[in-house]
């Protein structure tokens, strides 16, 4: 039997449908009483601050609510207006880079969304592009040559990569290490750039994949200096999804705690809306090996959001493998018991695995 949900968590859930929010069970809630600073919390720790206030200012509710949460909720909200505009400011510099560019591309993520979403509902903190291996001395030269350095952002600055940590990144999880560079765009001081090699941030197996995604891109992102390739839409949602489903799965992101967020579900929310069920495109999920990913992050949204997103056809079998977390670096397999919705809001993951045994 499936646990009655508690009302903060059914109250930070409704938050997030921003597009459609139900006012009135809103108001229900909150009638009954609420813990604000635990659903402040979960809203900021899963980065839907700014839905919350998005959906919350268009409410009747609004006036009652407490001061201190609506003034937190306000200034995320204004934060990420700020972010937003230095974001875009971002994709027209680097559109202006690409402009001469001859090697393949796609833009993930964010940078394609960031021109669905209101303003101030969803921020993104760098670029993500999907590449070919056999373009990346091209892409390196280029970054180079506008500035960019090959490391992370410590303490307020650049701290440069090592050739030992350039190379690990490459082998072991299918992305470089990403290359930064000072801008000092209003709540941006740092560019950064993500080359992601792989669909899934598997170090191998999706090359066949990936270059078909890329030749299936499409100019779908406009900027004051030009256009920007990114997935054509069943390409982009497949991406999502292998993207949650990784993080999801993979035991150094629980220990983290950075393997679920509500955003990451909210991006198929938004997709869905825009686009219908057209998005789920069975046959070319169960053509790239990608029914698990797939159903992870589809029947996951349909969860969280009270989506009816089609499953049916994509052939996966067996669901157990949703509630399992791999350590591929210490060879050990993980469950958990939690229904799916109380494990994404769970704020100690890693203390509600155990160890599976081994097959």
């Amino acid at each position: 039997m499936a646990k009655i949900m508690r009302n903060e968590d059914e109250f930070i859930l409704g938050c997030c449908k921003f597009l459609r929010p139900d006012h009135g069970r809103l108001e229900e809630l909150h009638g009954g009483g609420l813990d604000y600073a635990y659903i402040l919390g979960q809203l900021l720790m899963h980065r839907v601050g700014g839905a919350a206030w998005h959906t919350l200012r268009g409410s009747p509710l609004l006036g009652r609510l407490n001061r201190e949460f609506k003034n937190a909720l306000s200034a995320i909200y204004e934060t990420n207006v700020e972010k937003s505009e230095s974001f875009k400011k971002a994709l027209g510099y680097l559109a202006g880079m690409l402009a001469s560019a001859r090697f393949p591309y796609a833009l993930l993520k964010g940078s394609y969304l960031s021109g669905l979403y209101p303003a101030g509902v969803r921020t993104s903190n760098d670029i993500d592009m999907l590449v070919g291996y056999g373009s990346l001395t091209e892409i390196g030269e280029m970054l180079l040559g506008h500035g960019f350095v090959q490391g992370h952002i410590r303490n307020g600055g650049i701290a440069p990569a090592g050739r030992a940590q350039i190379v690990a990144a490459q082998m072991n999880r299918g992305e470089t290490v990403p290359w930064v560079r000072e801008v000092d765009y209003p709540r941006m001081k740092f560019l950064e750039i993500d080359l992601n090699l792989s669909l899934d941030f598997k170090p191998d197996g999706d090359g066949a994949a990936v270059g078909r995604f890329l030749e299936n891109a499409v100019a779908g992102i406009e900027t004051e200096n030009g256009t920007l390739r990114t997935l054509a839409r069943d390409d982009f949602v497949m991406q999502l999804c292998a993207h949650i489903y990784k993080e999801a799965t993979t035991y150094s992101w629980v220990e983290f705690g950075r393997d679920q967020g509500l955003y990451k579900y909210m991006d198929i929310y938004l997709m869905a809306h825009e686009f219908g069920d057209g998005i789920v495109n069975r046959e070319k999920i169960n053509e790239l090996g990608l029914q698990k990913e797939c159903c992870y992050a589809l029947r996951g949204t349909n969860e969280l959001f009270g989506l009816d997103l089609p499953l049916g056809g994509i052939g996966v079998g067996e669901m157990g493998f949703v509630n399992e977390v791999v350590d591929a670096a210490g060879k050990k397999r993980y469950r958990h018991d939690m229904e799916f919705i109380e494990w994404v809001l769970c704020p100690r993951r890693k203390e509600m695995l155990r160890e599976a045994a081994a097959q």
